[in-house]
């Protein structure tokens, strides 16, 4: 191979990772606009409904990963903003849907988030690349999306609201797994911004 093609090769390469307007970032923008339709569909007494609009977006957000990987549409771009759709609908939602005594689960969600965003913007920028969720980071993700369908399908299906024990168990376990999340890209992201720091060091 020369030069000249394999240059053109990594130009091509550069423009796929760079690439805004494909079809999984788009979904990634349509299920932001979810979010306000979510709350506002249960607020007005619209649980089932409100249940499709936060399936659809569950199911977006399934099937733009496979379509980013399966048709080679990955982009930085894409990497960045599906978590951010992901956070805040988890965000907003549970903010709906607990009661304010469950702040520490916001507040574990929030802290976890701001965290692991700074230290993602440090690695991007040291090694100028953005990086995926791990399994953790999706089990997370699974279990809230489960337990906010849930509360939000409780009272249609049973006739009341969930029970205190109920909630309150599903917040232990919410949390429990904010913090592994938290603690394995805590050192995920620890030990590139090492890497880098000890590469910069040798150069």
């Amino acid at each position: 191979m020369s030069d000249n093609e394999r240059q053109q090769i990594e130009q091509a390469q550069r423009a796929d990772t760079d690439r805004i307007f494909t079809l999984p970032n788009i979904l990634s923008f349509v299920r932001l606009l979810l979010i306000p339709l979510i709350v506002i569909l249960y607020e007005d007494g619209y649980p089932l409904w409100s249940f499709l609009v936060l399936f659809l977006s569950g199911v977006t957000d399934v099937v733009d990963g496979w379509i980013a990987r399966t048709f080679h549409l990955v982009s930085d771009f894409g990497k960045a903003i599906d978590p951010v759709a992901d956070k805040l609908t988890q965000l907003v939602v549970l903010l709906c849907l607990l009661d304010s005594k469950y702040w520490w689960v916001i507040g574990a969600l929030v802290m976890k988030e701001l965290v692991i965003g700074i230290m993602t913007l440090m690695a991007l920028r040291k090694t100028h690349s953005v990086y995926s969720a791990g399994w953790y980071g999706k089990l997370c993700t699974m279990v809230i999306y489960l337990s906010m369908g849930t509360l939000i399908l409780w009272k249609p299906v049973f006739g009341m609201a969930a029970p205190n024990w109920f909630v309150l168990a599903d917040s232990i376990l919410i949390v429990s797994l904010i913090f592994l999340s938290f603690g394995k890209y805590f050192v995920y992201f620890a030990k590139i911004l090492k890497e880098a720091r000890n590469a910069r060091k040798a150069a």
